[in-house]
Formats: structure tokens, sequence, C-alpha cells
């Protein structure tokens, strides 16, 4: 997780005399106000399914800081009840990924970062604890000496036991590069459970996923693996309901994500922008995906005599189907292309793949099933071939992008010019677009259609 900021307790300070003060000692509920009658400290109540904590306020410049406390609304309460609650230090600002331990002086204080999820841990701190707070407050506090858990004395290596211990903690969120620096680093930390949230740039791994998390990057435009070229982007394996969401993945003549199957795996890949590899999706063997609301794009090999946007093979024996759903799938070699494989591709636009004598919209061999409805399939060296064929729902028409050239894969909508694409792709309501407004629509086809549409924004 990006390094920790801690929600504040506040220090002490005294209140106007002449501020009046509600005495409430039978009901306090989260967010409230509470002091004792002899004592001038206010503090903020927080409440987790059973757990109780306070935060100390440290001064009414603080206090006024935010809009919504009233210094009217202060409930007085016992010191046995004020005590019920357990003092918080940790805090963290709004925008600020960083978690703080708080140390109060009177009117003033220190703040000391927790540089890491681990040291967080190691010092017995307790994730519930903390609070948000805004950056007035974060700043008032003067910067000390970050927090390390102190490292445990060297000592002969130990005996590994033969079964795996079981996690010491419960899932949390790791956060790239504040927790740590690469993509990986975060992984080979994480438990299963864990979600990985990695900010804007350019990471330049290999990264390998066995493990049941939740990538997730801040927007697929600005965050970018790229494998150059030296092995898969991205490569999943014995990885249970895993996702990998908002990326832009790429590895020049190689794969940008590649699920070997050489143990099964099972999982989500959304709002992924595949461009410029061999191949977009590698996918063999034991491997499972769900394939949801990705632009791929320009995946070929140098030599433009082989690739594809997606590829699925020799998964028939596994019993399993992969599904392919509201995807753009554009100037590719081919499109999407499977051998001994069961698929389900649906909603899709997949377009201009053309890559050579054999490139194919949608091709596929050998045993299994290619089960296409809803597509339009249109401007490929071959639409279908091998025995891909017409499914419910298709169409042939140019889909009417916003502006491919520049990568803008985006549907036209205009009120003479638009898309054929629109409110045209399975019409069961649960597959209609998501949408901010409150409405339904019948889904579009492509990669901004269907209810996951909006998972391209946080």
């Amino acid at each position: 997780m990006k390094k920790l900021i801690s929600l504040l307790i506040i220090p002490l300070f005294v209140f106007p005399l002449a501020i009046p003060l509600r005495v409430v000692a039978v009901e306090i509920i989260d967010g409230d106000l509470i002091k004792t009658a002899d004592n001038p400290d206010v503090y903020i109540v927080k409440l987790i399914g059973d757990k109780k904590f306070k935060r100390l306020i440290l001064n009414p410049e603080i206090f006024n800081k935010y809009g919504h406390l009233k210094w009217e609304n202060i409930k007085e309460v016992s010191s046995a009840q004020r005590d019920e609650y357990k003092t918080s230090e940790l805090v963290r600002a709004v925008g600020d990924d960083r978690v703080y331990k708080l140390y109060p002086s009177g009117d003033t204080g220190e703040k000391r970062w927790v540089e890491t999820a681990n040291d967080f841990l190691d010092l017995g701190y307790d994730w519930d604890a903390i609070y948000t707070i805004n950056t007035f407050e974060r700043d008032f506090y003067i910067p000390g000496e970050d927090l390390t858990a102190p490292k445990a004395p060297s000592q002969e290596p130990v005996q590994e036991p033969e079964e795996p211990a079981s996690p010491s903690r419960n899932p949390i969120i790791i956060y790239v590069p504040s927790d740590y620096k690469t993509i990986q680093a975060a992984i080979d930390a994480a438990i299963d459970g864990d979600t990985i949230s990695v900010s804007g740039a350019t990471y330049n791994e290999n990264i390998t996923i066995s493990k049941a998390i939740k990538l997730i990057g801040d927007f697929a435009e600005s965050v970018i693996i790229d494998g150059q070229g030296r092995g898969p982007a991205v490569s999943i394996t014995g990885a249970s309901d895993f996702l990998i969401q908002r990326f832009t993945i790429k590895d020049q003549d190689g794969k940008g994500i590649y699920c070997s199957g050489e143990k099964s795996s099972k999982g989500v890949i959304k709002n992924v922008i595949f461009k410029n590899s061999g191949w977009g999706i590698f996918a063999e063997d034991n491997c499972e995906l769900t394939i949801l609301n990705n632009l791929i794009y320009k995946n070929k090999n140098s030599a433009n005599t082989d690739g594809a946007g997606i590829l699925i093979k020799d998964s028939f024996s596994y019993g399993i189907t992969s599904e392919i759903r509201n995807n753009t799938i554009d100037a590719n070699f081919s499109g999407i292309w499977s051998e001994n494989a069961n698929l389900k591709a649906m909603n899709n636009i997949i377009s201009n793949n053309t890559g050579g004598s054999s490139s194919s919209g949608i091709y596929h061999s050998g045993s299994g099933i290619s089960d296409n409805t809803f597509n339009d399939v249109w401007n490929n060296g071959f639409n279908y071939s091998g025995t891909a064929n017409v499914g419910d729902g298709s169409i042939a028409v140019d889909p009417k992008y916003t502006q491919p050239s520049q990568e803008n894969y985006i549907l036209k909508t205009g009120t003479t010019d638009y898309s054929p694409c629109l409110d045209v792709g399975h019409p069961d309501t649960i597959y209609y677009d998501g949408t901010l407004k409150g409405n339904l629509f019948r889904n579009d086809m492509g990669a901004y259609g269907g209810p996951d549409n909006l998972g391209w924004n946080p």
C-alpha cells in the first residue's frame, strides 16, 4: 500500500468558555464530538463494528477548518464514557496516501510517517483506527522522523514448516510506488485478497501473478506496464479469482498478458488498453478468463506475419469457457483466434484486423465452440474463418469510431452521422449500459458499452 498516513489524534486545547455544551451521556453515534465537564479536550468519535475510537482535536484553529464541525454539537459525557473509546493517533489526509502517527503537545505537535504497510502491521497498528483529515490539519503538525518497525535480530535459519502458515493479517491495499517502488515487489508482499493500487507512471517490468489479488491502476491511459520485448509484460499462473483493471499493457513482439494454464488460473481482465504487442492476451490450457470492456489494437509482430488481439487455445479438455464481452478489437494481425477451446464472444466490435492473408476477425479450429453473438465484425482479412460462424444479432458495418487514427475508439453519437453499434448489443437488460444518470439503455457494442462501461474511471 502506499506509505501509510495516519489519522491524527488532536492535541489538547482550551475551548472558549462561552461555547454552550450539550450534555448527552446516553447515546453516542459515529462522528459525534465529545468532552468531559472537567477537561477542555474535544474528541471526534469513530465507530467500526464493535470498535470504538476517539481522536483528539488539537486546537480551535484546526476545529474551525472543518465546516461540518459545530461547537454547539459537542456532547458532554462522563470520564468513564469517554474512556470507553480508544484514543487513535493515526491519520491520513484527503489526497495523500501516507499514514501518519501524531504526537500532540499542547496546541502543537509532530507527525511521523509510517513508512510501509509492513511497518504499520509490525508496529501493531489497527487499519480501522485511521482517521481521514484535511490537509490543513496534516500540515499543522511538524514533520518528525519516519516510523519503521524494529528489525528482528539475525539468527540461524530454521526449517520451514511443511504447510504454509495461514495469513497473519486481513487483506489490505498496497500502494505502488508509495509502499513498494515496483509492481512485482508489491505482488511479492501481497497475500490472497489484497488489492494493489498503482499510480500513474510507466513501469518497465515483466510481472508474474500467482495469487488471488486485485491489480488496479489509477487510469488506464496513464498507468503503463511495458514488457519491452523481454518476455510477457504480465504472466499469470496458478492465480484464482484475480482482477486486472485500468492499465495500458504492451510488449513489443511479445505477449501483453500471458496466462499459461500450467496451474489452474481464473480471473477478470477489464478496462485495459492492449496495444503494440505481438499478442494482446494469450491464454492456453487451464486458464479461464473473463475479458470485459478492453481496447485491444495494433497487436502484431514487427514483421507483420503473426499476432492477435486475443488468442485462446487448448483449454477445451479442462471443461472451461472464456468470455469475451464488450471489447473493441481493431487493427491487429487477427482479432480473436481460438483453437481447441470453448469461447463466448458477445457485444464486441472486431474491425480492420488485416495483418496478412490469414488474418481474421474471428477464427476457430479444433474442438470446442466459438459462440459469437451480437458482434460487429467488419473489414477484416476474413470476418469469420475456420469453423467460426456468424451468430444471432451480429452485424458487419463500419462502427464509425470518433477518431481511430488518434486511438480514439469512442463511437460517434451525432444526430445524423452516428455509429450503428449504438444500442444494438444483446437486448437482455443485464447487459444494458451502465449510466451515471439513472437511465437504462440497451447496450452499445464495444469497449464503452455494457454494465461495466463505467469501470474506465475510478
